[in-house]
């Protein structure tokens, strides 16, 4: 079995030392990982946010920047950020845009950004590799204030069915004997089978729903919709289908 660890690539946490940008079997694997990703993660979301024509996107953890260059293709000026030097390298090299714009940040501190510049922020995945609730806070604090008021904050965390789910399909859950939903900042290893016998594996953190709501309402952000998304009918059949949502979308506005 050749196993990849991936440990925090796709989010805040990321750690050069984990991966080689110019190597072609580990970028090869994290293209196979977004094209699962447009089904249960970006087309929903894309959908969800209707017609973004004219305005202004921030993608905070863009990794690859592929949810970052398709915005672009219709919003007026897109902002991909992302803590890891190398993914923002292979960002700047892949996408040739005007409109769009890749920046090495973390996501507690958006001070490049002035107040209210953008009408839309997205996250994905991010806060699963984030392993302190404070920093959490800062984070939600932080899209507040960079967000216009009529703006629209969607992100994504693994489902809580899927987080303590063991195994089904290409997934499973190894987690340590005092793992508990109910304790915030759990951390645990999602290996996830891609093709033949490569797996990836993945260290998250898990924070709770009730935690959600906490650090949202505290920040002044309102959950207006979830998402438990789904592959749909026309997926490719490479793609296994869960009998439980795999990730969960918060489609969410400030107040």
């Amino acid at each position: 079995m050749e196993l990849f660890d991936f440990v925090g690539i796709i989010g805040e946490r990321s750690n050069e030392s984990l991966m080689e940008y110019e190597d072609k079997d580990l970028l090869d694997l994290y293209t196979i990982k977004d094209e699962e990703h447009w089904y249960t993660l970006f087309n929903p979301l894309i959908a969800y946010l209707g017609d973004i024509e004219g305005k202004k996107i921030l993608d905070i953890g863009c990794g690859s920047g592929a949810l970052a260059n398709e915005l672009s293709k219709k919003a007026c000026q897109v902002d991909g950020l992302d803590s890891s030097e190398g993914w923002i390298g292979h960002c700047k090299k892949t996408y040739d845009r005007e409109n769009l714009r890749f920046f090495r940040a973390t996501a507690d501190d958006l001070s490049l950004f002035a107040d209210e510049s953008f009408d839309i922020v997205v996250m994905n995945m991010v806060v699963p590799n984030i392993y302190d609730a404070d920093e959490i806070r800062r984070i939600f604090g932080e899209i507040r204030r960079v967000v216009k008021e009529t703006g629209d904050i969607v992100f994504s965390d693994l489902h809580p069915v899927c987080v303590m789910a063991h195994e089904e399909g290409n997934r499973k859950q190894v987690r340590p004997d005092d793992f508990s939903y109910f304790k915030d900042g759990n951390r645990f290893t999602a290996v996830v089978k891609i093709e033949g016998d490569r797996e990836i594996a993945f260290s998250d953190s898990h924070w709770t729903l009730g935690f959600y709501t906490d650090v949202l309402d505290g920040n002044g952000i309102y959950i207006k919709k979830i998402i438990e998304s789904t592959y749909p009918e026309n997926a490719p059949k490479k793609f296994f289908r869960y009998s439980y949502p795999e990730y969960i979308i918060f489609c969410c506005k400030k107040f």
